[in-house]
This record gives structure tokens, C-alpha cells and sequence, in this order.
């Protein structure tokens, strides 16, 4: 029994020294200028500012508690994340049972921050939540430098913990058996 704790901290040791030293490089936060939108999909797609624009866009405007800020009201233009996935097609498995209720969105920022949604609960038979891939303010301008090109913005949160600025990566995967 020794013996395994041993060499199960010295597998411990070894992840954190040579896999976080891997994954704080690219941890680095900052302006990003574009994500990919990627994972189990058909067309996986990168998406910069001029790509969003030439998309159908919403605007919601949303109220949430900022652990920084208290109470915080904002109104965003963005597109659909439900309408990207649409277009990028979320691969299935035919042979499994509402395969899409396994599936979930991770949106990932610059500095590794990340959010996880569940797809069903941006469909309209399910959750039909309004989440949105935000790239300006209500009045049509850019987001600010901190918020980045692109931001994740789920209507009906009363915290803004899942609100992800910087977004690098929107990345489809499906719970594990």
C-alpha cells in the first residue's frame, strides 16, 4: 500500500510540474481576437469580430451580482450560441437515446477561466435559455479590452460567475458513461 502511494504522488508531482507548466503558458489571460468554436462537431469554425457581425444578432440585457461590483445591470448585442452550434452540427450517436442531453458547451477564456452549459439547456424543447457570444455593448460598440472581442452571456443568471470575457475556445463534448 505504501509502495502505490508513493508512485501516486510521484504521478502527481510529475502532472503538476510538467502539464501546468504547459498549461499556465497558455493561461496567460489578455485581449483575444478570435475563438474556436471546436469538439464534437461536424464544422468546427473560428470566429473573429467580423465573422459575429455577419451572423443574425440579439440583444439582451441582463442583471446579475458581480462579486466586485454588487448588482450590475448591462445590455449586450451578440449571436446566438444556440444558432452556432446549429450551423456547426453536434455530432450524435444514432445508436443512443437523446445522445444531445449528454452533450455540453465549455467556453474557455484567455487566462483558462471557464463556464460550462449544458446543450439541452439552450434548446427550445429543454431549457431554451438565451445565451449569447456577445462582441458589442447595447448601443453597438465593441466590448471593452477587458471583456475582450468576444464574451459568454447567460440571461436568468443571478450570479456572474458563467458571464466569460476573453473567450478562446468553445468546445462541444458529451458526459462520460
Amino acid at each position: 500500500m505504501t509502495r502505490f502511494r508513493t508512485l501516486a504522488a510521484a504521478v502527481a508531482f510529475a502532472a503538476l510540474a510538467f502539464g501546468g507548466t504547459a498549461q499556465a503558458a497558455s493561461c496567460d489571460g489578455g485581449f483575444s481576437s478570435s475563438f474556436k468554436l471546436r469538439g464534437e462537431v461536424e464544422n468546427p469554425t473560428t470566429f473573429k469580430l467580423k465573422d459575429l457581425k455577419k451572423l443574425p444578432s440579439s440583444r439582451v440585457t441582463v442583471t446579475y451580482f458581480s462579486g466586485s461590483a454588487g448588482l450590475v445591470t448591462q445590455t449586450y448585442t451578440g449571436v446566438s450560441l444556440n444558432d452556432m452550434l446549429a450551423a456547426a452540427v453536434i455530432k450524435l450517436d444514432p445508436t443512443r437515446k437523446n445522445d444531445i442531453l449528454r452533450k455540453y458547451v465549455a467556453v474557455r477564456a484567455t487566462d483558462c477561466y471557464e463556464a460550462i452549459i449544458a446543450v439541452a439547456d439552450l434548446l427550445p424543447n429543454f431549457g431554451a435559455q438565451q445565451v449569447l457570444i456577445a462582441y458589442a455593448d447595447g448601443n453597438g460598440q465593441p466590448l471593452s479590452e477587458t471583456e475582450g472581442m468576444a464574451r459568454l452571456i447567460i440571461a436568468g443568471d443571478k450570479q456572474g460567475g458563467r458571464l466569460v470575457s476573453n473567450v478562446k475556445a468553445v468546445i462541444v463534448g458529451s458526459a462520460e458513461d
